[in-house]
């Protein structure tokens, strides 16, 4: 039996991410959209049957288990087998946070080979949260990112995985080696990377510099030799790579909000 349940969200109150349009059909031998343009990021997830999908002149034969992504201003088809014709589900969707998210998506394709029920599961989950109020709106967002998340985590692009080796790396080496007279020039020389690509990489990833994430790493073992009690502070400094004990005082009491001689006292 042929259908269609769709929905579409009349405002754009999530700036960050929001679902605009939600829904699910079976379609009739040889239905088709375009060709035309999105004004918003698309998905699509083939439940049973079979179609094409057309983008940047490349044509895509898909099955039930596979999904297609349409991006915003691109030139687009899609159309279902005339012998077994596709039922799918969708959702729509645009926000701040929209490319950033997709691009952590191997979706280059843009097509990803049988993603697996997860996938259905949740794009049906926003088709069934659906409503105009702003709950529901919440909800759908909500189901949204965990849909991207579990995509990212299963497909993840190649430049992500290079993004999160290196930061990983990166971290490794903080976490070996913060004792030690280091500086960022040291960390990026580790990883291969340049002192701004390092920088640019850990703020995007970590939303922190990598010089923050040393000193972080170097309170949070300073705290541990504290709770012993048998280390002056100045020793404390020290073994945690500080070579000024009274700018270690300071970033101390900045980051823990207790200079560290009463540290211990308080815990």
């Amino acid at each position: 039996m042929l259908y269609k349940y769709s929905y579409k969200y009349p405002q754009r109150e999530l700036a960050a991410l929001n679902v605009c349009n939600t829904g699910v059909q079976r379609c009739e031998p040889g239905y088709s959209w375009g060709p035309g343009v999105r004004d918003h990021y698309l998905i699509h997830y083939v439940i049973s049957g079979s179609g094409v999908y057309e983008t940047n002149g490349v044509r895509h034969e898909l099955r039930a288990g596979d999904l297609f992504l349409s991006q915003p201003d691109m030139r687009i088809f899609y159309q279902a087998s005339e012998d077994d014709p596709w039922e799918y589900c969708w959702v729509g969707f645009h926000g701040t946070d929209a490319e950033q998210l997709i691009e952590r998506i191997d979706l280059d394709a843009p097509v990803l080979r049988d993603v697996g029920e997860p996938v259905c599961r949740l794009l049906m989950q926003i088709y069934f949260a659906r409503g105009s109020l702003f709950h529901e709106s919440a909800t759908m967002t909500g189901l949204l990112y965990q849909l991207l998340a579990l995509l990212m985590r299963d497909h993840p692009a190649q430049a992500a995985r290079e993004r999160d080796d290196s930061v990983r790396r990166a971290c490794a080496y903080i976490e070996n080696h913060y004792a030690l007279p280091i500086g960022i020039a040291d960390v990026a020389k580790h990883v291969g990377l340049s002192r701004s690509h390092l920088y640019r990489l850990f703020v995007s990833e970590l939303k922190l510099t990598p010089m923050q994430v040393l000193t972080q790493v170097r309170i949070r073992h300073a705290c541990a030799l504290l709770r012993r009690g048998d280390l002056s502070v100045k020793a404390v400094a020290a073994s945690v790579g500080f070579e000024n004990p009274l700018y270690f005082s300071r970033r101390f009491h900045e980051l823990m909000g207790t200079p560290p001689t009463e540290y211990a006292r308080v815990e």
